[in-house]
């Protein structure tokens, strides 16, 4: 007896990373002043595998990552392009940027120990 295959959902993750800086609006915080980050993303695309084995092609996601995304944010003063430029509002519209080639989730780092993640 053959058995049945399993189709299953591949989560397939390209990561970047981009220096920008920001100020928040945070009454009473060190956040007020104009301050950086070594901030990363992580963009996740779903799919189902191809006969060929690849569910995405990694160098084209890792290139509409860095067109789509880090080469807008890299060396920038978030405030500039972002009203309230926190982390949630940024890993969104990243999201948002990536969203016609179907992305899943976006996990943005503002710095190691802190992350926020968008899906829809």
């Amino acid at each position: 007896m053959k058995r049945k295959r399993r189709r299953g959902v591949f989560l397939v993750t390209v990561s970047g990373s981009f220096e920008a800086a920001h100020r928040l609006r945070l009454p009473g915080a060190p956040c007020e002043k104009i301050h950086g980050h070594g901030w990363r993303v992580e963009a996740s695309f779903t799919g189902t595998l191809g006969r060929d084995g690849i569910v995405l092609d990694f160098i084209a996601l890792e290139r509409a990552l860095k067109e789509r995304v880090i080469s807008v944010l890299d060396h920038t003063d978030l405030n500039d392009l972002f009203e309230k430029p926190t982390t949630e509002i940024v890993a969104r519209w990243i999201w948002e940027r990536l969203a016609p080639l179907g992305v899943a989730e976006v996990r943005l780092w503002e710095t190691p120990g802190c992350s926020v993640t968008y899906r829809r």
